[in-house]
């Protein structure tokens, strides 16, 4: 979940990083929580349940839900197991974030009966802040719940190589240079540049670094200007290397807006109108899935705003039934909130 000041943000943390978890999830539990990763038998594709997540999380004061992940693995001892992977922003320390944790793996082994591993990635530049461990007393009794963590920042300045070509590391390092250099749009621009210009020497094909490029470029985001002159430095840079695996900065983005969908893009494209025009498309495809909308729905839906409206766009292809629907309110509606 994202706790930092979005408005302040241009950047797309939510919509990066849960394409990331889920394309790369073998290569990020392998960099970010390596004893876990060993113990999972790759040879058996993991199996997604994010969808279960909405209303535990919701029921725990989880309002976002946007990035987190719950998905079963086989392990090599032929066991299941479940893994709630939780991904975090912050701006500063939370109080009681170790027993929104708790609740969170509470919640999630009570409905599915089974024990649930929560792993915790960190976003945050506070580097005495590692908060990994729930412990409640009182006279004999004691309840307590240890989670691995795996603090970004601390990773990226003194663990990984410059050199480590692994996509996780690069995300993780794209998504530390944006939170450093908000609100400092020249300095952002030397940080992008300097990943991207490193992409070059990390051994990828062209298909391995446009899909790397576009992870990196929809998490930095750069001023209209900055982005122009952006564009401009790459070209020259691939034409210096002989290099032309990403060419033209606009296909990508281009390619970025198709894969989140046709109705996202509507929602979009519609900004202005906010309320009737940009929720109007959306709620008819809502209505074909999920059945008629009741006043209430219709009601909550048109007060969403664009960055929530697009998140919809993205979720509904998943509903089932209008109770889908109802849940996924419940976590996002920001009237609620």
């Amino acid at each position: 979940m994202v706790r930092s000041n979005r408005r302040r943000q241009d950047s797309d943390y939510d919509g990066a990083w849960k394409e990331a978890l889920h394309q790369y999830f073998r290569e990020i539990l392998k960099q970010y929580f390596p004893g876990v990763a060993e113990v999972v038998d790759w040879n058996h594709e993991p199996q997604w349940h994010d969808k279960e997540l909405s209303q535990v999380l919701a029921q725990a004061g989880h309002r976002a839900g946007l990035v987190d992940i719950l998905v079963k693995v086989r392990l090599l001892n032929g066991n299941e197991q479940w893994i709630f992977l939780h991904f975090e922003v912050q701006s500063g320390r939370e109080e009681n974030f170790e027993l929104r944790i708790a609740r969170y793996n509470g919640g999630l082994s009570w409905i599915y009966k089974e024990r649930v591993v929560s792993l915790v990635i960190l976003a945050d530049l506070d580097e005495h802040w590692r908060p990994s461990e729930d412990v409640f007393r009182l006279a004999d009794f004691e309840s307590r719940l240890r989670f691995p963590v795996c603090k970004l920042v601390d990773r990226v300045d003194h663990e990984w190589r410059e050199d480590n070509p692994s996509v996780a590391v690069q995300v993780a390092r794209a998504q530390i240079a944006a939170l450093r250099t908000a609100g400092n749009p020249e300095g952002r621009y030397l940080a992008k540049w300097q990943i991207v210009r490193n992409l070059y020497s990390l051994g990828y094909n062209g298909d391995e670094l446009r899909e790397v490029f576009r992870l990196v470029d929809w998490m930095v985001r750069l001023p209209e200007n900055l982005s122009r002159e952006f564009e401009k430095e790459l070209t020259a840079l691939e034409e210096n290397l002989n290099m032309p695996y990403i060419t033209s900065v606009e296909r990508i983005a281009e390619e970025r807006g198709e894969e989140r969908g046709e109705a996202r893009g509507e929602a979009r494209g519609r900004a202005t109108g906010r309320v009737e025009g940009s929720s109007a498309v959306l709620r008819k495809q809502l209505a074909r899935v999920c059945g008629p909308l009741p006043v209430d729905i219709e009601q909550r839906i048109q007060h969403l705003s664009i960055g929530r409206l697009e998140l919809l766009a993205e979720a509904l292809l998943d509903f089932r039934s209008l109770q889908d629907l109802r849940v996924w309110l419940d976590a996002h509606d920001e009237l609620a909130q």
